[in-house]
């Protein structure tokens, strides 16, 4: 018994001087679903066959690139990879994803790990339109393990034909009209302020660019609250969810953030002075944000909070196991900046074919 004791105990210090900790060995990662970012790497010609002798100009084609999330742990070895199909389903491109050992609930963006030269992926583009299967995997210690399956429909719209250049090309665009009718809403505990953390949003639009102005308005029981947007102190951002030159295949992503409007202090230190801030669980009951697309309603988000200034969970990040502390809620899509869009994209298509239990657009 002393022997096997003292095995233990030397292999337990081995483990701490390595750097390893035992949930990294024995835990699997999570893989934030909202995180994951499925975009067009487009080539402006084409090789029929990788083998081909010369390509085919003047016509576009393209691959997948994909990012995503992982909230650790990683054990040492362990590798991620990016498995893409083509629309009828035989194998096509596999990336080796940049895979670090990580911790515990330590959270990580992960890559394309440069692998594949851009003359190889080149030889691999395509020119078809459809729906595309996906999967992300973990190889670690023998094991293999499937951490998401998906898919994502990709289309194709002619470039303007007055451009010489242009006539008779094609480009592709991303299908993300599954993203429009719900939006992100979260306390966010970044930025040091884990103790009073901030209300923020995440919204997509369809036909948007950066020169879009947007602005959100935050409102309890009918008052002005807090305002986020190109003119305010607080800050709002955008992200590319598709790239497309035409701007009606391209969506955008834009984040609000009301920094004056906290859910609650947990901060003891007495010298903070919070007089500028609005709390949330001071002032439990209804809330809503009112966006504004250039100068015209676009969105409307309602929620509630309890008595403890946290908003109201309508279960669909549990229950689809999103991972994070964002949740996902309806939103009113108000007026015709987006264009013609499906509805109903949602039911079939939401994160990457995963439609969401529990979730109902505001129709």
């Amino acid at each position: 018994m002393k022997k096997i004791l003292t095995f233990n105990f030397i292999a337990l210090i081995l483990i701490g001087a390595l750097g390893i900790s035992a949930a990294a060995q024995n835990s699997s990662p999570t893989l934030l679903k909202r995180t994951v970012n499925v975009s067009v790497k487009r080539y402006l010609r084409w090789w029929k066959t990788p083998t081909a002798a010369e390509p085919v100009y003047n016509t576009y084609s393209w691959v997948p690139q994909i990012n995503f999330d992982v909230l650790g742990a990683i054990p040492a070895g362990g590798q991620l990879y990016a498995e893409f199909d083509t629309a009828d389903g035989k194998p096509w491109i596999s990336y080796k994803m940049l895979t670090h050992e990580l911790e515990d609930d330590v959270q990580e963006n992960i890559r394309i790990e440069n692998s594949i030269s851009d003359e190889e992926l080149e030889k691999k583009a395509i020119v078809t339109e459809g729906v595309f299967p996906f999967r992300i995997r973990l190889k670690s210690g023998g094991a293999d393990r499937i951490l998401f399956t998906g898919k994502y429909r990709v289309g194709t719209y002619a470039l303007d034909q007055k451009i010489p250049e242009y006539k008779g090309k094609k480009d592709f665009y991303f299908d993300f009209d599954w993203q429009i009718p719900f939006a992100y809403l979260w306390l966010n505990p970044q930025n040091s302020n884990q103790n009073m953390p901030w209300v923020s949003s995440l919204t997509c639009f369809r036909g948007a660019s950066e020169n879009t102005k947007m602005e959100a308005v935050l409102f309890y029981n009918g008052k002005e609250i807090s305002k986020s947007g190109v003119d305010t102190a607080n800050r709002v951002k955008q992200t590319m969810t598709s790239a497309a030159d035409e701007p009606a295949y391209r969506w955008m992503m834009w984040q609000f953030e009301f920094s004056n409007v906290r859910g609650f202090n947990l901060d003891r230190n007495s010298a903070n002075n919070t007089s500028a801030f609005f709390f949330l669980d001071k002032n439990p009951g209804e809330y809503e944000i009112k966006i504004s697309r250039d100068g015209q309603p676009a969105r409307l988000l309602k929620f509630t909070v309890g008595k403890d200034g946290k908003i109201v969970d309508n279960g669909v990040k549990d229950k689809n196991q999103i991972g994070g502390v964002r949740m996902i809620f309806s939103v009113s899509v108000l007026g015709t900046a987006d264009g013609k869009w499906n509805a109903a994209a949602w039911r079939t298509d939401a994160l990457y074919g995963n439609p969401l239990i529990g979730f109902t657009a505001i129709q």
